[in-house]
């Protein structure tokens, strides 16, 4: 039996984790945007360098998870991401603030996260038994966009104390956090048939995502959420607060305050209506429809009141998608690839993040932010309108 502790711990890591990815969301465009100057296209590239390590390394970290400990890969990826930030700050305190720095920044902190989100998702089935594995990912997810939004709390005050601060703070939390890891237990172990190469094995990964009726277009219309929502979000909405609306780190801030606040407001009612709900595919559907029409919206560039609650409503849509996608390919993964159809999901957002980030600061800089908003909405509804009529969304079912 799991002792009662062990669930609040890994939620206290996982806290401890995203604080930090928190003020990272907002502490890395401002420096790239607001405090460098940079342009357009030089803002994606920088935002695409902190999403691209995921392309090559959330397959990888699944892979090491499936055949490992993940409990102890956890807690070497706590120790190792507290280097970066305090290497930044470090060279920030003697005025060496560049935008080559910064690259490197983004695909050190980049690479180790990677490698650290499936092995934490392979964990959640070992230590939710006492509240339920589709009440767990919606209060894990809950309290991830929760830490989210302190750290951008946090970030807030950029402008006012500096960078190096909150560098450090993020460097202190995510050490605190090992020490929750180390309280978990190892999860059962399970037989690997043999030792297959990488690629192999990772091309298992996907073959079984493709077999799998229920898991295959949540996969995919992750991965359109990667490109066409979270690339847009990491490298136009800055340009948008800092071009049109002659905003700093406080109104950045508020932008993603709103979105991630909204994401916990869904998260937390789904975790009430864990048990209930079925029909999450339709949820799915429904959630990523509204993304499309918030981000068509975006585009006109409303008032900045305006501009802030149409991304509140686009973190509802994203809470309900995020807590149901993971929900459907926790319950139906098989155990021995769990680790790897994990690392899967978030490749969509992950490795989906940079390759938006690119196309839409090259969009950005050629045709303006209003376009580099408005096509990649376009694409994500054709998207949408190809797995609704090519699979069993719609109307397939998910029980635990």
């Amino acid at each position: 039996m799991v002792p009662r502790y062990v669930f609040p711990a890994y939620l206290a890591g996982l806290g401890s984790w995203f604080v930090p990815m928190g003020i990272q969301m907002v502490l890395f465009p401002w420096l790239v945007a607001v405090v460098l100057r940079l342009d357009a296209f030089a803002v994606g590239v920088a935002q695409a360098a902190i999403m691209a390590p995921s392309l090559l390394f959330l397959p990888l970290g699944g892979l090491m998870a499936d055949r490992g400990n993940p409990r102890r890969l956890l807690l070497r990826y706590h120790l190792a991401y507290a280097i970066p930030p305090v290497v930044l700050a470090v060279v920030l305190s003697q005025g060496g603030l560049s935008y080559a720095l910064l690259i490197a920044y983004a695909l050190a902190a980049g690479s180790i996260s990677a490698f650290a989100v499936p092995t934490r998702d392979t964990l959640l089935p070992a230590v939710s038994a006492e509240v339920g594995l589709p009440r767990a990912v919606a209060l894990a997810t809950a309290l991830q966009f929760a830490g989210q939004l302190v750290g951008i709390a946090c970030a807030s005050s950029a402008d006012r104390l500096g960078p190096a601060p909150l560098l450090l703070l993020h460097a202190v939390l995510v050490l605190a956090g090992a020490a929750f890891v180390w309280w978990l237990p190892d999860p059962a172990a399970h037989t690997v048939k043999e030792k297959q190469g990488f690629w192999r094995s990772v091309g298992e990964g996907l073959s079984v995502a493709a077999k799998t009726e229920q898991i295959w277009p949540v996969l995919l219309l992750n991965l359109g959420v990667g490109i066409f929502y979270v690339g847009p979000f990491m490298a136009v909405l800055p340009l948008a607060v800092r071009d049109h609306y002659g905003g700093g780190a406080f109104d950045l801030s508020l932008v993603s305050f709103a979105f991630w606040a909204a994401t916990i407001v869904a998260s937390i009612a789904f975790a009430a209506l864990a048990r209930r709900l079925t029909l999450r595919g339709r949820l799915i559907g429904c959630a990523v429809m509204t993304g499309a029409l918030v981000l068509l919206l975006l585009s006109m560039l409303p008032p900045f009141p305006i501009f802030a609650a149409l991304n509140f409503v686009w973190g509802i849509g994203a809470g309900i998608t995020m807590t149901q996608s993971r929900t459907v390919v926790q319950i139906v993964a098989p155990p021995t690839h769990r680790a790897r159809l994990m690392s899967l999901f978030q490749l969509g957002l992950g490795g989906g993040g940079p390759i938006g980030a690119f196309l839409t600061g090259a969009i950005c800089a050629v045709w303006g932010i209003r376009a580099a908003m408005m096509i990649p909405a376009a694409a994500m509804i054709l998207l949408i309108a190809v797995v609704l009529v090519q699979s069993r969304l719609w109307v397939m079912r998910t029980v635990e």
